[in-house]
């Protein structure tokens, strides 16, 4: 058993336990006790590590990201979404080869663990020779993801070619048969896929029995085309198409009426949110009050770094919490508390992943980040540690990270992934 002392520990469990300086004992991959110092922990310790008053608390969940557009970091700013996307994205994307996807993934699975983040979920459309070499990165890298090939209508293809090609990457990935590499079925979104492909893309998910990953709702633009196209909205459109009734994360959900929301809270969606990315297209401000309080699953997104343009999910975090309170009028909306679930458990909860992780608590897999407040001015007072973790933290002051039990971060230095 490896036991952590001196440690103050964010349990982000249901009733948010806040241990300070406890004790967190691990037993292989998993959490075998978490709270205050015990003897009898202690008398079966292996290893005793002093993390003389280190915060620990649960690794990040990046709900939505692009990990292979990490080449693609500050490419084109100042545009909104649709002009961004088909004038600079998709062109510069048709040009990456597997060498560059590989590379680009490489750098994100890095910067991710270093700001503490340990799962993510990711959507691109890698072909067969760019996956295995993607999978061999993520799994040295001991991160927990899903890795979702990307669906698009195009005149190069027909929809039975590109279910095809997808239905034999998700095969390879199920081939793998390693439960820290998923896959999800990725149709862009309504107004990038014909009706065809979306409804082909449900059929599959259900053959598959994996879940769905859209980008829904995203901007007023999309409802307008939406709109135009079917005569209804998003959500409609595809609640037609039977999307709400199978488990799905619908990305961003920013433009979202009150009945939209009601009807997301009696399906099976979940909705990843993605603060920076959204201000930084204009798209807009995603009603996150109004979906939890409804009951819909919210976890924290960052998007890829060309719309954002890093990986920093407690800067993701702060925002959204600033966010909410401005759109609501009301300071006292999404508190501490909520933001840092949001970023933990509640992603754990949109991937469906919650009895593995996203909290510090017996049973659970080890996954937890460590920051130590000594020398750093920017974390003083440090008895106001859960302030900090939301409104002062910066990625680069994560220290250590350790994913089922493993160090993966040592004093800021990635020791998993080969650049």
């Amino acid at each position: 058993m490896k036991v952590f002392q001196h440690v103050n520990i964010v349990t982000c469990d249901q009733d948010f336990h806040v241990y300070v300086d406890g004790i967190l004992a691990l037993e292989n991959s998993q959490i075998v006790y978490v709270g205050q110092e015990n003897q009898e922990i202690f008398k079966q310790a292996d290893q005793i590590i002093d993390y003389q008053g280190a915060w620990i608390m649960p690794g990040l969940v990046n709900c939505h990201t692009h990990s292979a557009m990490t080449g693609l970091r500050g490419i084109r700013d100042d545009s909104n979404l649709h002009e961004w996307l088909e004038d600079y994205i998709w062109p510069a994307e048709a040009e990456f080869t597997p060498e560059m996807t590989t590379k680009a993934v490489k750098e994100a699975l890095t910067e991710m663990l270093q700001s503490g983040t340990t799962t993510f979920n990711d959507m691109y459309n890698p072909n067969g020779v760019e996956i295995e070499k993607i999978y061999e990165a993520v799994k040295a890298s001991k991160m927990r993801c899903y890795f979702s090939p990307t669906l698009f209508s195009s005149d190069m293809e027909t929809t039975d070619e590109t279910i095809a090609k997808t239905r034999a990457v998700i095969g390879t990935i199920k081939g793998y048969q390693d439960p820290n590499f998923k896959v999800m079925v990725a149709p862009h979104s309504p107004y990038s896929c014909s009706r065809e492909l979306l409804e082909a893309s449900l059929n599959l998910a259900k053959k598959e029995d994996i879940p769905l990953h859209i980008h829904v709702a995203e901007t007023k633009e999309e409802s307008g085309i939406i709109l135009k196209r079917y005569g209804k909205r998003p959500i409609a459109f595809l609640d037609e198409l039977g999307y709400l009734d199978h488990q799905a994360v619908f990305a961003h959900g920013v433009e979202l009426n009150e009945a939209e929301i009601t009807r997301l809270a009696d399906s099976q969606v979940a909705i990843a949110h993605n603060p920076i990315s959204n201000l930084k297209l204009a798209s807009g401000i995603a009603p996150v009050i109004q979906l939890q309080k409804a009951g819909v699953p919210v976890g924290i997104a960052t998007d890829s770094v060309a719309s954002n343009n890093n990986l920093d999910m407690f800067e993701e975090g702060r925002t959204a919490a600033l966010l909410q309170k401005m759109k609501s009028g009301d300071a006292s909306q999404f508190p501490i508390e909520t933001a840092l679930k949001t970023l933990t458990i509640e992603g754990a909860k949109v991937l469906g992943m919650e009895d593995e992780i996203g909290s510090l608590e017996v049973g659970k897999q080890a996954d937890f980040l460590v920051i130590q407040p000594q020398g750093k001015i920017h974390l003083q007072p440090q008895e106001n540690m859960l302030s900090h973790l939301v409104y002062a933290v910066k990625s680069s002051d994560v220290d250590d990270v350790y994913i089922a039990g493993e160090q993966v971060v040592r004093a800021g230095k990635v020791l998993t992934v080969d650049l």
